[in-house]
């Protein structure tokens, strides 16, 4: 089957139309093709497994973040030796086995595992968020993209890359999709449309979603590099420095070994600035003394909260990232696979739309869990009231001196009598940033 079909100058009629060829499109359209559906999957950009984007490609294995899909997943290593617990071993064939809908996916590309997620302060003071305990592995975005329009390809689904969706339209028996590719505007039409374009979706935006939603900038930078040489490494660790004299966030790092080198697989943070300053940050410079640059990636975009409670619009179904930035690839194909079927029961007379939103509030932690919104007030108070260095050394200090685990974002904000005596300064900043954040929350924040 050709990766790229010709729309032509007429009309073509779909049963389903699915925007975008990230993981959730891909799945959503194998999942439709498969049960007989006649599909479209159309993509903007010409090389669908490419990631020109900046992404941490975590496949997470349990709840650390929060907005992360929380159903439970099995992994199946190539001889069929099933990674549970802390136990893992990297095998070339691998099979994510989703357990809550009931479907798997193979995957055909590396797998390195992260048993450890460590914090580091500007001076090198060490926190484990997470120690000596299997949360998630490596896995390449390309690598699972291929094998996802590989399984695509082999059933009967149509595939349109550098195809732009511009906006949808419901009608009184299905869908008009407006598009470009090269040889200009068209329009599309379909029974039935699942939008998997990504948090900047053109799709919510045009069928008027955003109306009651807040846009905010989010611009992120990621370098890869090899022959980096930490001193702070931890085989199997996923590490991340809070430096605010250099970011207002984390920077980012995910180690790998390969071919005898250490590479640094993930650099990320706000900027390339950012990056630059923490490569010459007088801590961690000498890490990066024979480091070569591979490649640089980035991602920008409007970022709209809050999420999408109720993501249908009439013939319309959204999924992944459209809903909320943060569904990660693991939350994208199970809304992929979930939307597919869902669209199946809505053409056949039944309730599937209904289905989809109910297991979905069930499947996230943003819908799910009460504390999804406790670990991004607390994150969001320790970046309010650590605005300097200084702070954030002597937290980590404290934290690393009395034996602590978790992220130092729950132990600042539960534990603020701690501050009170030797930090009054900061004792105060972290009650105002406390009553900021709570008023921010009581009008709709997250």
């Amino acid at each position: 089957m050709p990766l790229n079909s010709n729309i032509g100058d007429g009309i073509m009629k779909y049963d389903l139309v699915v925007v975008g060829g990230g993981p959730g499109g891909l799945m959503a359209a194998r999942t439709a093709a498969e049960d007989g559906l006649k599909v479209l999957l159309i993509e903007r950009k010409r090389n669908i497994t490419s990631t020109p984007r900046t992404d941490v490609s975590i496949f997470y294995w349990k709840f650390i973040i929060p907005d992360e899909y929380i159903e439970p997943i099995m992994v199946e290593m190539g001889t069929g030796t099933t990674i549970q617990g802390a136990e893992s071993g990297v095998r070339p064939k691998t099979k994510f086995n989703f357990l809550g809908p009931g479907f798997s996916v193979d995957y055909t590309g590396p797998v390195i595992p992260y048993y450890n997620y460590i914090k580091l302060s500007p001076a090198g003071y060490q926190v484990y968020c997470i120690k000596d305990d299997l949360w998630g592995f490596y896995f390449s975005r390309e690598s699972i993209l291929a094998d996802l329009l590989a399984a695509v390809q082999k059933t009967k689904a149509e595939v349109l890359a550098g195809t732009l969706a511009l906006g949808v339209e419901n009608t009184s028996d299905g869908v008009k999709v407006r598009v470009r590719t090269k040889s200009g505007e068209q329009t599309l039409e379909a029974r039935k449309a699942i939008a998997a374009d990504g948090i900047a979706s053109t799709v919510v935006n045009s069928l008027g979603l955003n109306q009651n939603r807040t846009a905010r900038q989010a611009k992120v930078t990621g370098y890869i590099l090899e022959g980096v040489e930490p001193d702070i490494y931890d085989h199997g660790a996923w590490l991340s420095c809070d430096i605010p004299s250099i970011s207002p966030g984390p920077v980012y790092m995910g180690f790998h070994a390969e071919a005898g080198n250490l590479n640094l697989r993930h650099l990320i943070t706000r900027s390339g600035e950012a990056i630059e300053k923490f490569m010459r940050h007088s801590r961690y410079a000498p890490w990066f003394r024979h480091a070569r640059l591979v490649r640089k990636t980035a991602f920008a975009g409007s970022i709209h909260m809050p999420v999408l409670r109720e993501p249908v619009a009439g013939n319309v179904l959204i999924i992944g990232d459209a809903i909320s930035q943060e569904s990660f690839i693991q939350g994208a194909i199970a809304c992929g696979y979930q939307g597919a079927k869902a669209t199946l029961k809505e053409l056949n007379g039944q309730k599937g739309y209904p289905e989809y939103i109910d297991w979905l509030h069930k499947a996230f932690a943003f819908f799910a869990l009460p504390g999804h919104f406790q670990l991004k007030r607390n994150r969001h108070i320790f970046t309010m009231a650590l605005p300097n260095d200084e702070d954030v050394d002597y937290v980590f200090r404290l934290m690393q001196e009395q034996g602590k685990t978790g992220h130092p974002a729950g132990f600042v904000v539960e534990n603020p009598e701690l501050l009170k005596d030797e930090r009054p300064e900061f004792y105060e900043r972290l009650k105002k940033a406390i009553e900021e954040v709570n008023r921010l929350a009581v009008k709709g924040w997250g």
